[in-house]
């Protein structure tokens, strides 16, 4: 495996008590994988540490540990109460004061159900913040708001970079890159291996999912003996593989499709009925043909009762006698 001196990195990052991991705008699966995975790690260690992003997390980096806690601000004091899924119920929220002890007071909506004080989610402000770790960050106004919102944290604290291939702007003199790496969570295994930071089978999880995905499950032409050594690294420390499924993966027909089914073909006309080879009174078929339904004879009785009553009796001639 490729191994860049993080000798100094050493130096920066052990007397740092809170460390805040940046993410610019649009991050890749593999950039918000590498850094979930060194915040885990450096909180093993001991460390209070911050992630954010200008950008909210999309659904597709739901299945990383520790996405939740991915914030959009930087740089202030405040401390944040969220309720996930739970706005529509709060009617109002205020606060008390007693004995010194100060009271949140939410109060839900007459006809809400009762709020959930498991889901609440307590997002601790950097307001001050010793080292700041940018990964995959080409240059600083990739940052968008984070940026311009606490510029005097960049200017007051140490930047690292941490990004397999080096940053367009040269932001910061302490770089930590490697082209030969085939992705940052690549890169970032082998840095927490070789600072000897507490490596937990959620961040090697992180990491091996975005080695996976950045390779297209090691099947990419950038990939080199490295990369499997990574692997074998997160793997031995406990981390499981997240097998991505697509619709391809199912048979046909196990997936329900919203596209409308296209119309059955006609059933083709009955056969026309046989018609007799023979005529009646020449070769051996002498049946004689069934007429039609609308030639068919009237009854005889509708017959005699119009037919004179000596129409049936034998005719006879009569005449004078011939002399």
């Amino acid at each position: 495996m490729a191994k860049p001196d993080t000798s100094y990195l050493g130096t920066l990052m052990e007397p740092a008590r809170h460390v805040s991991i940046l993410l610019p705008q649009n991050p890749s699966f593999d950039a918000v994988a590498a850094a979930l995975g060194l915040k885990l790690s450096l909180e093993s260690s001991g460390k209070l540490v911050q992630v954010a992003c200008p950008d909210p997390m999309v659904v597709e980096f739901n299945r990383l540990v520790g996405v939740d806690s991915i914030t959009t601000t930087f740089g202030t004091r405040n401390l944040i109460i969220s309720f996930p899924d739970q706005t529509e119920a709060v009617d109002k929220v205020s606060y008390n004061l007693e004995n010194g002890e100060l009271q949140l007071v939410i109060t839900p909506k007459p006809q809400a159900p009762e709020l959930d004080h498991r889901r609440l989610k307590f997002i601790s402000g950097a307001g001050k913040t010793d080292l700041i770790v940018l990964v995959t960050v080409d240059q600083i106004t990739d940052l968008g708001s984070i940026y311009q919102d606490a510029k005097d944290h960049f200017q007051n604290t140490t930047l690292v970079s941490l990004s397999h291939k080096a940053p367009r702007e040269n932001y910061t003199l302490h770089q930590i890159h490697d082209p030969q790496s085939s992705s940052v969570s690549e890169l970032t295994t082998h840095v927490i291996d070789s600072l000897g930071l507490n490596l937990t089978g959620d961040a090697a999880s992180n990491m091996l999912a975005g080695i996976e995905k950045a390779t297209r499950n090691f099947q990419s032409p950038e990939i080199t003996s490295a990369t499997f050594e990574a692997a074998v690294i997160l793997m031995r420390r406990g981390a499981k593989r997240h097998i991505e499924l697509s619709a391809t993966d199912f048979p046909p027909g196990a997936i329900p499709s919203s596209l409308p089914l296209p119309p059955r073909p006609a059933p083709p006309p009955p056969p026309p009925p046989p018609q007799s080879s023979m005529q009646l009174g020449y070769g051996t078929d002498s049946a004689s043909p069934v007429p039609p339904a609308s030639e068919t004879k009237k009854p005889k009785t509708a017959e005699k009762k119009n037919t004179p009553p000596d129409w049936y009796e034998p005719k006879i001639y009569k005449g004078p006698i011939l002399q």
